[in-house]
């Protein structure tokens, strides 16, 4: 009877275990979703008249976790299916989660001529003096929610230091 390590699994041989124009059009279906929500989410909350945007940094924070997330759970369960990562990583949280939404946020969308601003002041204006603050914030929090679902991931799923997961009782 072969053990857990001697079965061939999905997820860590790194090969997809649906057909390439399958996969194509999941990624794409899952990308449509997480696109769809974050608009959702920032449409319901009419964001663009708040001063600092803080639904957007909330859907890069939760999809930076999820992602994360998924890539712990990835590594520490070798029986993932192949195309969890691409499909529920790339697609849906990969479009749910994007840096061009944290660049728009971060620009001030109530101010479409804060580069000319910025070219012709001598002194930073307020709104630059935020917009680096949210992007930095986003940069850190981010890295950091992404760092915790590793963690969480491997943890629930019993990643060791050594790089593998924590071995299983063969009951045979």
């Amino acid at each position: 009877m072969p053990t857990t390590e001697e079965e061939p699994a999905h997820g860590s041989t790194g090969k997809p275990d649906l057909p390439l124009p399958a996969m194509l059009a999941c990624i794409a279906a899952a990308g449509a979703c997480g696109a769809v929500l974050r608009l959702l989410l920032i449409e319901l909350s009419d964001e663009q008249f708040m001063r600092f945007p803080w639904i957007t940094l909330v859907v890069n924070l939760t999809g930076s976790g999820g992602l994360g997330l998924l890539f712990g759970v990835a590594h520490a369960w070798p029986r993932l299916p192949g195309w969890t990562l691409p499909v529920v990583g790339t697609g849906f949280l990969g479009s749910y989660t994007t840096f061009s939404s944290v660049i728009l946020a971060g620009t001030s969308v109530q101010q479409p001529d804060v580069f000319t601003q910025l070219a012709s002041a001598e002194v930073v204006p307020p709104e630059l003096w935020e917009a680096g603050a949210y992007l930095l914030i986003s940069m850190i929090f981010c890295t950091a929610a992404a760092a915790a679902g590793i963690t969480v991931g491997r943890a629930i799923f019993g990643y060791t230091r050594e790089g593998s997961a924590a071995p299983q009782e063969d009951n045979a």
